[in-house]
């Protein structure tokens, strides 16, 4: 049975940065967006894309702001609102939380001068591939030197799926699979993001998941990662098809920022492959692509890619691919929070 005192923790762990970001998500996207066409920070559709995405030409990007400022602003105010009853879980659960801002806002960072660029330039190049990968390193060695100086949370010891308790130590091989887990998690949810709502939806599961996880196992992060998921459903209500703004870069990478900062508070790095499927999908769909393009001399092994566009142009509409997809990882992040289970 549940008593007072784990309902009080789920209040104001869960509930409270939940309601409190989807809120503020809400109020903040009605002067965001006018601002965003004001400024003239609008979407240029690829030549080569999707004939359907042409009329999307003008709607505003850089839209990541919507839920990127709401989730850590209420992240932060959750400090106030803590119970812990030791300076030293208090501590725990401070830089705990620190360390899920810190990717979000680094690789959002990173998202909001890629997005510059292609607005000023008016299109789509942004950053270049070389100076995109120097910045990405340069905040995962940032949140991996703040993990080793500032927190009692290790590099290399990773939570086994459905392992009743065991872990993964990498030992020195710790820091190279951070590296490894931010690039490769990054780009997924980058490239997810090209269909109307589908990064934001498949993103909302799998933030509640690492919510659940944190308090009903006693984790740091709790209220980031519920703070992210309030976020994100504020965020959708202008997102959701026909979408009046796009998260752009600003939007995905501080998603796979997030991603990455919440998996290694909670030490369930391996758990992003199956909570976050849909991210693993979209990138292999592109490698295989790209690989068997050129195996093949020209021939394509998808209609196109990233794979939800293979589905647009065999007939889906974005609203049947955004619903598949969400359920793929509704069902995925069940499977994964059955594996956190110390039953199993």
């Amino acid at each position: 049975m549940m008593t007072v005192q784990m309902y009080t923790d789920y209040c104001f762990r869960i509930l409270f940065p939940l309601l409190a970001a989807w809120l503020f998500a809400l109020l903040l996207g009605r002067p965001a967006i006018p601002a965003l066409h004001h400024l003239k920070f609008s979407q240029t559709e690829r030549e080569e894309g999707l004939e359907s995405h042409k009329k999307k030409n003008g709607t505003p990007t850089m839209g990541g702001i919507i839920f990127l400022i709401p989730m850590l602003f209420v992240s932060l105010l959750s400090l106030t609102t803590e119970t812990a009853q030791t300076a030293g879980e208090r501590a725990s659960y401070v830089t705990g939380l620190i360390a899920v801002l810190i990717p979000a806002a680094g690789f959002g960072l990173i998202g909001f001068l890629d997005d510059h660029i292609k607005v000023v330039r008016h299109h789509n190049l942004g950053l270049r591939a070389w100076q995109k990968l120097v910045l990405q390193f340069a905040v995962t060695l940032l949140f991996a030197g703040y993990l080793y100086f500032f927190t009692d949370l290790s590099l290399s010891v990773m939570k086994v799926p459905f392992g009743n308790g065991m872990v993964l130590d990498l030992g020195f091989l710790g820091l190279p699979a951070l590296i490894f887990i931010a690039l490769a998690t990054t780009n997924g949810t980058n490239l997810t993001d090209g269909v109307d709502g589908l990064c934001s939806s498949v993103t909302l599961p799998v933030a509640l998941l690492f919510a659940v996880c944190a308090v009903m196992f006693e984790l740091p992060g709790a209220p980031a990662a519920a703070a992210m998921a309030g976020a994100l459903l504020g965020y959708l209500f202008y997102n959701y098809h026909p979408a009046k703004v796009f998260m752009g870069d600003t939007g995905s990478l501080a998603i796979g920022g997030f991603v990455v900062g919440i998996s290694y508070v909670t030490g369930m790095q391996l758990f992003i492959p199956i909570a976050g499927l849909i991210y693993v999908i979209e990138v292999v769909s592109v490698i295989l692509q790209v690989l068997y393009f050129k195996k093949t001399h020209g021939k394509r092994l998808f209609r196109m890619a990233p794979i939800h566009h293979h589905f647009e142009k065999g007939g889906w509409s974005e609203t049947q691919v955004v619903g598949v997809f969400m359920t793929v990882t509704l069902l995925m992040c069940l499977i994964a929070l059955a594996g956190m289970s110390p039953a199993f």
